[in-house]
């Protein structure tokens, strides 16, 4: 498999070309164009169907559909695209051993990426019900999405790091984490607290510039009833 990231990064988009037989495997939706000679296959809850949900699952959200992409000759293409503007960065996981990833961050992946749901306190950890924490490791290349630009910072046992939760992408496995209610924050969802996780230990984070709960929900200043955040409609 060969690939580019174009439009980076506002609007970045994966340009795929596939060798005959090779195959990756998408989130629903992602899907910009393809080459008539590469086919897609839908399926539910991964090759093992739904009883293998719970080892390779793409997150708790209502849908658990893989697309997977084959070409079906040489140089077979398919492009990619996020749902929402921003960047994407492409993750060799043969060279990490393993991460942990927001589940909606996850657009696509080869065949030998494999992918875990993680639970306790995680399961819960952003605003979005429809969010949850994935487990990356195998071999292969996973591309992941961020909304607005995407930004790595290094944390060491010297130089912890507090992140908004919902400025989340990813974060190496090796890190120790600890959450609590933050009063500086105020939660776009519940109106209420909202949380932060503070990372300790070495390894690397991965942050999203913009909030994605902010742009579907809009802010409003308790003072001004008539201020609003970014929306749909500021991109039309």
């Amino acid at each position: 498999m060969e690939f580019s990231i174009e439009e980076r990064p506002s609007y970045a988009m994966v340009d795929v070309t596939l060798g005959e037989g090779e195959q990756i495997e998408t989130k629903p939706g992602v899907m910009m164009t393809r080459d008539d000679s590469v086919t897609v296959e839908s399926s539910v809850g991964g090759d093992g169907g739904i009883g293998s949900t719970v080892k390779r699952a793409v997150s708790d959200e209502q849908t658990l559909v893989d697309n997977t992409y084959t070409a079906t000759r040489e140089g077979g293409s398919v492009t990619l695209v996020p749902e929402h503007p921003g960047d994407v960065i492409a993750v060799s996981m043969g060279d990490r051993q393993s991460m942990k990833v927001q589940s909606g961050s996850l657009i696509a992946w080869e065949p030998l990426v494999e992918r875990s749901t993680e639970m306790n306190n995680f399961s819960n950890m952003f605003s979005s019900g429809e969010l949850t924490v994935l487990g990356l490791s195998g071999q292969g290349v996973a591309f992941l999405s961020a909304f607005g630009s995407m930004v790595e910072r290094e944390v060491t046992s010297e130089d912890p790091l507090v992140v908004d939760e919902d400025h989340l992408v990813a974060w190496d496995p090796s890190l120790s984490l600890s959450r609590k209610s933050d009063g500086g924050l105020k939660s776009s969802i519940l109106g209420g607290e909202g949380r932060v996780t503070e990372f300790r230990g070495d390894g690397h984070v991965w942050l999203q510039t913009r909030n994605p709960m902010l742009f579907s929900t809009g802010t409003a200043h308790e003072d001004d009833e008539t201020s609003g955040g970014v929306g749909v409609d500021d991109f039309i």
